[in-house]
Parts: C-alpha cells; sequence; structure tokens
C-alpha cells in the first residue's frame, strides 16, 4: 500500500464501545466519530484526511442520524481507502429499531458495487424472517467474492448499540457483532481497488430519495473505520 503512516487499530471510540480489531497489527487509514454536532463534515480523525461530505444527515454528539430516504455520507476515492491484495477490516456502530422492509436492505458501509471494475466491500443490514442481520461482502478484481453473516439469533433492530466488522485476510472473511466470537469462512479474494467514493446509508451516490432500491439506512450511526495491514 505505501501507506506513510503507521497505528495500531483503535476502531468505534464513540462512548468507549470499541469496535473489534484484527488480531495483527494494522493502519487505521479512516476513523469517523460522527460526533459532531453541526456542519456538513464528516472529520477523519486517522490523520489520513478522508474526510467526507454529509447530506441531510442529523448531527448530535450521540451520532449521525439517517432518516431512511435522503441521508448519506460521501467520502471522496482515496488510494488509502483501496486495501489492494492487503489484509484489512472495516466496520461501524450502529443503534436502530427500524429493520429494512422485506426484500430489500440496508447499506451501512461500501466502496464500489457490482459491476463496479476493481471489485468492492460493504457492509449491510438485512431482513432474515424478521429480524436484522450484518452481511459483509468482499469481491475483487476477478469477480471472486464471499459473502458471511452474523450475530446467531440477534436482532440488530433493537435500538441498542452494536458494532459490527469485517475482516479480510488472504484466506478468510470473518464478521464480528459485540463481542460475540467471529464467525469465519474460506476465502480466497484477490485485489480489491476501484475509483469509486466511499459511501455511508446508501448504495450510489445517484440513488433517488425515497427509492427504496437506494438501500437506505435509517437509524443512528455512531462511528465507522477501517483499517489496513501494511
Amino acid at each position: 500500500m505505501g501507506l506513510s503512516k503507521s497505528s495500531l487499530a483503535v476502531v468505534g471510540v464513540a462512548f468507549n464501545f470499541a469496535l473489534p480489531s484484527p488480531a495483527a497489527a494494522t493502519t487505521l487509514v479512516a476513523q469517523w466519530n460522527m460526533d459532531n454536532t453541526f456542519g456538513t463534515t464528516m472529520t477523519d480523525s486517522s490523520g489520513y484526511g478522508n474526510d467526507g461530505t454529509t447530506y441531510n444527515i442529523v448531527t448530535s454528539g450521540g451520532g449521525y442520524i439517517f432518516d431512511g430516504a435522503t441521508s448519506k455520507a460521501v467520502v471522496p476515492d482515496s488510494p488509502t481507502l483501496n486495501p489492494g491484495t492487503a489484509d484489512f477490516s472495516f466496520g461501524v456502530q450502529i443503534q436502530t429499531d427500524a429493520l429494512p422492509p422485506a426484500g430489500t436492505d440496508y447499506d451501512l458501509m461500501r466502496k464500489g458495487n457490482n459491476p463496479t471494475k476493481g471489485g468492492e466491500y460493504k457492509i449491510e443490514l438485512i431482513n432474515v424472517n424478521g429480524k436484522a442481520k450484518a452481511t459483509c461482502l468482499v469481491k475483487d478484481s476477478l469477480r471472486h467474492s464471499a459473502t458471511i453473516r452474523g450475530g446467531g439469533a440477534l436482532n440488530l433492530a433493537d435500538n441498542q448499540v452494536h458494532a459490527i466488522t469485517c475482516t479480510k485476510t488472504a484466506t478468510s472473511l470473518s464478521i464480528t457483532i459485540d463481542s460475540r466470537a467471529p464467525a469465519t469462512k474460506a476465502a480466497s479474494i484477490g485485489s480489491v481497488t476501484n475509483s469509486l467514493p466511499l459511501l455511508i446509508g446508501v448504495k450510489t451516490v445517484t440513488s433517488t430519495e425515497n427509492d427504496p432500491s437506494g438501500d437506505w439506512y435509517k437509524g443512528t450511526m455512531r462511528s465507522a473505520s477501517i483499517s489496513i495491514e501494511p
């Protein structure tokens, strides 16, 4: 990756509710604490300058409130948000009591989409038999992909704060919910690099208001982060 800085990954610091970090030392390349109470800049505190812009988000000290129809945050493409072949993790802290409608999902964080050259990675909240479940997906430039769901019987739309972390290594993809043991599956995923912005709360930059295909998130997000192994 050629990153110029190095630190240990410490993610999801809001409210002392830490997202799990990968076992190996990693470089925190984006940390959005979402604790500003004014303005439209989603500040990256990692030191890598991956600031984003918020749209129709209510800001408060407790996190960003997404309305499920128009709210989103957009972070411009950056080399530090493209892991290439490196191991990496990405995660969010959410709090919602809104279950995605049947047949739809909420996009919590994503960079790239299905037809994107170079691959993609994302976290989604989906409706599984009336319960909200988290799913991680990573796809490489050759369209090899892996998907994993976590949380067991837990319903993530219970209005409690939940941490969701996805971790991709050279041989696996895992998902960790809160302090639960991670769910892991074997996976061989190659390079993940694309030129699209990173999105929070929506599927595409061009998704239109109230269109369910935009996968608009409804609820509060308290933080989000990305870490890459040097």
